[in-house]
């Protein structure tokens, strides 16, 4: 473990706490002792379990004698509980993999548990509600059979042409289980198009490296990959969660070569998105950046703004990460240049998604029509709103 010198501390210190847990997260020493000192403890464990760190809060605080016997219990339990999912959802995991590989579709792993051991090396340490499983766009039929033939139900239904422009715009297809309460995402793709940066798929399944899984293996994104689509991930939601920052930074300080990571960034066209992640985890979790990166970073007189605005959401409990407006807002100012910015607003203006679809059910021979439609419903969405 590196000892850095820790950030400028926060007035409010059970936000202190929180950074100190992330920074812990990460592999990077933070001050303990100063962290506990009048801390709000209920505003602690909600902030912890908004930004999905109350197992590392647990691994940080579980010997603090300092700390009330009620918090460490707390904690404890919900590590507990959380690691008896993390096992569950390993094993449904492996399962689906198999299954997927013995009907000739090739998978991997992105998030999830292949992170939780990427990142932390335990697979007690992440919190998520879903799996995420990438496979190839001509690949989701056969995807889906073996999914529903493991009794997961589709929450889409779209006709051919809807299905066609999903596939090759936004690819996310979700699946839950009536009966375990399994959530699955079926990803084509690990970024949707309409944000403009481009990581084609073959390439991310043919770099596809072993995780060690409960006993096993799983094809997961190799570093380098994952990395970039949790910048993107994380811009996606402008960086709302701690987690996501504390889970690409271990990455990042253990596994990477930051500098050639940027450079694949700046291919796939998420350089910018990028270079935010690393400040951010520079900033508010101590991540040494190597000497090369720094003047990249200090170059762009945005990221500081887009910075402050993520590093906000952490301690806020109105934070709303799927703030439709704010995070488009956001990802448009994250985009590489004013070309990239123009293609984003066009393709969130024009092209259809599942809302306009729901909203003027049309046969698929007045499919076109969609791009007439849309932004309609997002004028009288938004323009209501802002006039209310």
């Amino acid at each position: 473990m590196t000892k850095i010198p820790s950030p400028p501390r926060s007035a409010h210190p059970e936000h202190a706490l929180l950074l100190a847990v992330a920074r812990r997260a990460v592999g990077i020493i933070a001050n303990v002792e100063a962290a506990v000192e009048a801390v709000d403890w209920d505003a602690f464990l909600a902030l912890a379990a908004r930004n999905r760190l109350l197992p590392h809060a647990h691994r940080f605080l579980a010997a603090r004698t300092e700390v009330p016997d009620a918090v460490r219990s707390t904690l404890h339990t919900e590590y507990v509980a959380n690691g008896h999912q993390a096992l569950t959802r390993s094993a449904e995991l492996r399962r689906l993999i198999g299954a997927l590989e013995q009907a000739g579709v090739r998978a991997a792993a992105y998030k999830g548990p292949a992170l939780a051991v990427r990142a932390y090396g335990h697979l007690a340490l992440r919190m998520y509600a879903d799996l995420d499983l990438l496979v190839a766009p001509d690949h989701v039929p056969a995807a889906a059979r073996v999914l529903e033939g493991f009794g997961y139900v589709s929450a889409h239904r779209f006709s051919p042409a809807q299905d066609a422009v999903f596939r090759r715009t936004d690819g996310d297809y979700p699946y839950h289980h009536p009966h375990t309460a399994a959530l699955v995402e079926l990803h084509c793709h690990v970024s949707s198009a309409r944000f403009c940066a481009v990581l084609p798929t073959a390439e991310l399944l043919a770099r596809a490296q072993p995780v060690p899984i409960g006993g096993g293996t799983v094809p997961a994104l190799d570093d380098e990959d994952l990395f970039i689509a949790l910048c993107l991930h994380g811009a996606k939601h402008r960086w709302s969660r701690l987690e996501w920052l504390a889970a690409a930074a271990a990455l990042a300080f253990h596994r990477l070569d930051m500098e050639q990571a940027v450079i694949r960034a700046h291919a796939f066209g998420a350089r910018r998105a990028t270079l935010l992640a690393l400040l951010l985890a520079r900033d508010a979790l101590g991540l040494p950046l190597p000497p090369s990166i720094e003047p990249t970073i200090a170059e762009d007189p945005g990221l500081p703004a887009l910075a402050a605005e993520a590093r906000a959401l952490w301690f806020s409990a109105e934070a709303d990460e799927h703030d439709t407006a704010a995070n488009l807002r956001f990802n448009y100012r994250v985009r590489d240049g004013a070309a990239d910015r123009a293609r984003y607003a066009a393709r969130w203006l024009f092209t259809p998604s599942p809302e306009d679809w729901a909203w003027v059910p049309l046969p698929d021979a007045l499919s076109p029509l969609y791009r007439a439609v849309r932004p309609l419903r997002l004028a009288l969405r938004y323009g209501v709103r802002r006039g209310a």
